[in-house]
């Protein structure tokens, strides 16, 4: 019987430490600009020091005229990537 605690090799030969993941889902954390902010960063910290083998972000929008929520990120052609990078 598998256990979530056991390594799981991908189809690309990646390895997760465990078979726990977290799936997407809608933050709405978006700061000005639908950009991320210091709260979804500090959230997917806290989300990858639980140990979970896979973090699956969430709710990211390329085009900012297609949002769901005004608290939606955008990642478009033209955003600043340096929220992203954090």
């Amino acid at each position: 019987m598998t256990q979530l605690a056991e390594p799981l090799e991908l189809p690309s030969g990646q390895v997760l430490p465990n078979r726990i993941a977290k799936a997407a889902m809608e933050e709405f954390l978006a700061v000005d600009g639908q950009l991320p902010g210091t709260e979804l960063a500090t959230l997917y910290q806290r989300w990858g020091a639980g140990g979970a083998g896979l973090l699956i972000t969430g709710h990211v929008m390329v085009d900012e005229r297609a949002l769901a929520d005004p608290s939606d990120v955008v990642l478009a052609d033209r955003t600043p990537l340096e929220p992203f990078r954090r």
